[in-house]
């Protein structure tokens, strides 16, 4: 099995998908040459809210195909479980539920599986402080009775682990989030798979030189879970820009990068092939430019490309040129009404509201615009862009 890993994550909020859909995201990473698929979605109640609950026996079996479906492609289907919220670490039937859980998703043919502690409280509970130094010596002790007990019955299973700090950001002064990882690293099994986000939850720039104290800590077991196209944090946005800012060297000192993208499928393909051109060296606005040029409607996207910035980029002051709105608002017309595709019917919502912004401008009358506002843009912020006025 390889210990190098690039793909995809199901781990989003606001959306679960369907099997269907999970089999064309197969075919992409297949496709692009990627080969891990890791599921952890937020929304699949027996993931996360009841992850004591098992998992149906029509849902195994469906899981069973796409794990097969996955082996026989060269791609590794991790199944995650997230029980954080409700664990108690001391809890005899709480660890026997998990293992139970866990060896219900190993049976389906899954080599790997994942434990995520992911956005949850750092504090240990109190109820467990006398048992534990800290929450993530709780972590690792669980992850090493995990290891132990799933290798007695699922030899060759390796552990990948989201810890509750996963980034940077997290580490501030508070003593038990500066305590958490190095208490992790000194409990958990060696050649766990640990996930690790950047300098931020969303890192616009990943360098190989901002992993080096994560590094020190776990060595080559770092995973880089990114969160650059995500946006179950912003629904109301769309991020499809070339895939900048990661550093070369990162592909030498992890053990790998996934995306946690946009839950939108036919988006998430066209995103996995800018993560493959980073694989294999491509530059990202090359392999960007690539990805765009290969739909119908080329032109007009590069038109309206730059009013989508990525995370933390402001709107380009050249974009608002009167020239530049006049061509955007030109391409939208065709983007909306006649590029008919699948990618089409998950942009048109985004598509559709920019048309409105860019057209908003143009009402000088109060009576036309208060009307255009009111009919277009949410309550709230119709009611703020009327106060604005």
């Amino acid at each position: 099995m390889t210990n190098r890993f690039f793909g995809y994550i199901e781990g989003y909020y606001g959306r679960l998908l369907s099997w269907d859909e999970r089999a064309l995201l197969l075919e992409a990473l297949r496709a692009n040459s990627l080969n891990a698929y890791l599921f952890a979605p937020k929304e699949d109640p027996y993931h996360r809210q009841s992850w004591k609950v098992p998992y149906p026996n029509d849902w195994q079996r469906a899981f069973a195909a796409f794990v097969k479906k996955g082996n026989a492609a060269g791609i590794t289907i991790t199944p995650g479980i997230a029980p954080g919220l409700s664990f108690d670490y001391r809890s005899a039937a709480d660890y026997s539920a998990l293992l139970k859980k866990f060896l219900s998703l190993v049976k389906t043919g899954a080599r790997t599986a994942c434990l995520l502690m992911d956005d949850i409280p750092v504090t240990m509970p109190a109820s467990c402080k006398k048992t534990f130094p800290s929450l993530g010596a709780a972590h690792g002790h669980l992850l090493t009775k995990l290891n132990k007990d799933l290798s007695k019955t699922a030899a060759n299973v390796r552990l990948w682990f989201c810890p509750t700090v996963y980034t940077d950001q997290f580490i501030n002064d508070d003593p038990a989030a500066v305590r958490y990882l190095p208490d992790l690293a000194s409990s958990m099994p060696e050649g766990t798979l640990i996930f690790w986000t950047g300098p931020r939850v969303v890192s616009n720039e990943l360098r190989r030189a901002s992993l080096k104290h994560v590094g020190e800590l776990f060595g080559g077991s770092i995973c880089i879970w990114d969160n650059l196209y995500a946006n179950d944090y912003c629904p109301n946005r769309l991020f499809f820009g070339p895939y900048c800012g990661r550093d070369p060297g990162l592909l030498r000192a992890t053990s790998g990068i996934l995306l946690n993208p946009t839950g939108l499928v036919h988006t998430d393909m066209l995103l996995l092939s800018l993560l493959a051109g980073y694989v294999k060296g491509h530059s990202a606005k090359a392999a960007w430019h690539e990805a765009i040029s290969n739909l119908p409607i080329a032109k007009d996207l590069l038109d309206v490309a730059p009013f989508f910035p990525m995370p933390g980029a402001a709107l380009p002051e050249k974009a608002l040129a009167p020239r530049a709105v006049a061509r955007a608002k030109d391409a939208l017309k065709r983007l909306i009404f006649d590029w008919k595709s699948p990618l089409q019917r998950e942009w048109y919502p985004f598509l559709y509201m920019l048309e409105c912004d860019l057209t908003l401008p143009d009402k000088k009358d109060p009576v036309s615009r208060a009307a255009w506002v009111r009919k277009k843009y949410p309550p709230v912020l119709a009611a703020a862009l009327s106060a604005a006025r």
